[in-house]
């Protein structure tokens, strides 16, 4: 007998194995019977992500997390200007001249709430979380995760609906340019972009990605550019008459303030790719000054695009591209159509991670999309994929209005994920200081006021649009 052999009760026949027939001793563990096998908790997946109490460590994570500091800045540039900035213009018309201050106020508004979110996905016990939807999860439940997780669907898949609209547009005004004589219709041009766009949708390639937004950002900044250029080339006065680009009006128009901070909200509504963007980082204590350098940038830009209302005072257009003399046209509906191209898998990519989660959480639709359930968590549900560029464009051909667009999502939802949710989320970590929490407070409260007159006034404006009284003038070109 050995010392390390076990009693066995009474009665019951021993054998003694040679030593080299002996199965090779087991550490103890849990009982191996169905009824004692543990339990999987959302909890515990969580534990398995990256650990941050110590943001050191974030630097060793996985290969995967290859974004360097100056590809964040890019890509989160890239998510917050685009083609919003053809109607950054539009929203200095609704308010007057005065209008550069809601892109100053909203600069701070919208640097504090991403702040907001970024302490939130750092703070769970000290691990990083993924997600928008599952930093909700973490800090409210398994509701915060249904709720945040459906509010950056919807406001998503607005913005990307809108970005089909100017394709449409662009593409219909660039085709005299194409040989062949090629005269097509709008809903058509729709159609072949989404054809063409949807294998970058299909693809997960965060680097990629990121290279991709550099010449998205840099093609973007380069509007305001081209329509300054313009003016001192062909002077307005050249082609409109002086009482049709007269500034009217009082100096700021306080009933019309709702509907341009719908547009502005769009202008910086990026909020739901930073988890992603985070997790993503080699050193994820860069963060905040990408952030800082980003906003300020983007608003110096914003700024500088305003000066299209300066030029053509009322007769702004919703796109200010249909202000320009035709050949500038073309140039500037080029620039739009490539930044679309480049940005659209960028911004429709934290709304395929929810979707395709939530699919393989539920089993029927494990079995309908023929999803292999030992493929690992990130892999490509394509299906799914297709159906949420589908629904774009499905949008874009039933409100083809492309201001009136982002003054709804941007009023409701935008400023709901981008403001209402990170304050929300915030408010769970209960370790402000009495000023800061005044100030969550205050910034909560008025976003909330800001969400619903908003609403209203944009459902009066799509009344108008159908009914042809065109409440606010030129909203439903």
């Amino acid at each position: 007998h050995h010392e390390d052999d076990s009693q066995a009760p009474e009665g019951t026949l021993c054998v003694e194995l040679p030593h080299h027939h002996r199965p090779p001793p087991t550490a103890p563990g849990p009982p191996r019977h169905a009824d004692h096998m543990p339990v999987q908790t959302d909890a515990d997946y969580r534990s398995l992500e990256a650990p941050v109490a110590n943001l050191e460590g974030v630097k060793d994570r996985s290969q995967r997390t290859k974004l360097g500091f100056w590809q964040v800045v890019f890509m989160v540039s890239n998510g917050m200007i685009g083609p919003v900035i053809l109607v950054v213009p539009y929203s200095f018309f609704l308010v007057g001249i005065h209008g550069w201050t809601m892109y100053v106020f909203a600069f701070f508004m919208f640097w504090f709430t991403g702040h907001l979110l970024y302490k939130a996905q750092i703070s769970q016990e000290g691990r990083l979380i993924p997600t928008f939807p599952e930093i909700g999860g973490a800090l409210i439940g398994p509701k915060g995760r249904d709720v945040v997780g459906g509010s950056i669907t919807i406001e998503l898949l607005g913005l990307c609906s809108a970005f089909v609209v100017i394709i449409g547009d662009n593409l219909v005004k660039v085709q005299p340019l194409l040989p062949f004589g090629v005269e097509l219709s709008k809903a058509t041009w729709i159609l072949i972009f989404a054809i063409g766009v949807t294998p970058s949708v299909l693809m997960q390639n965060y680097t990629l990605l990121a290279e991709m937004s550099k010449i998205g950002v840099l093609v973007c900044f380069s509007i305001p550019c081209l329509v300054i250029l313009t003016h001192l080339v062909y002077p307005v006065a050249t082609y409109m008459e002086p009482h049709e680009i007269a500034i009217e009006g009082p100096s700021f128009q306080w009933e019309n303030l709702p509907l341009a901070m719908g547009i502005v909200s769009v202008a910086y509504t990026t909020h739901a790719v930073f988890p992603t963007v985070v997790a993503e980082m080699k050193d994820v204590k860069e963060f905040p000054k990408a952030l800082e350098i980003s906003f300020g940038v983007v608003t110096l830009f914003y700024l500088l695009a305003g000066a299209g209302f300066y030029i053509y005072g009322k007769a702004t257009d919703p796109q200010i591209t249909f202000n320009l003399p035709e050949r500038m046209q073309y140039v500037v509906s080029y620039a739009i159509i490539i930044t679309i191209c480049l940005k659209f898998a960028l911004m429709i990519n934290p709304v395929v991670l929810f979707v395709e989660k939530t699919c393989r959480n539920n089993g029927r639709l494990v079995s309908l999309l023929c999803i292999d359930p030992k493929s690992p968590e990130g892999t490509p549900i394509k299906p799914v994929r297709i159906v949420l560029v589908a629904s774009c464009v499905l949008a874009a051909l039933l409100i083809p209005y492309i201001a009136l667009i982002h003054s709804v999502v941007g009023v409701f939802w935008s400023t709901f994920v981008c403001v209402v949710l990170p304050c929300v989320l915030a408010l769970q970590l209960r370790n402000w200081l009495p000023i800061q929490y005044a100030a969550i407070w205050g910034l909560l409260g008025l976003s909330t006021v800001m969400m619903f007159t908003g609403l209203y006034q944009n459902i009066l404006q799509i009344k108008s649009c159908y009914d042809g009284t065109n409440a606010y003038e030129n909203m439903c070109n």
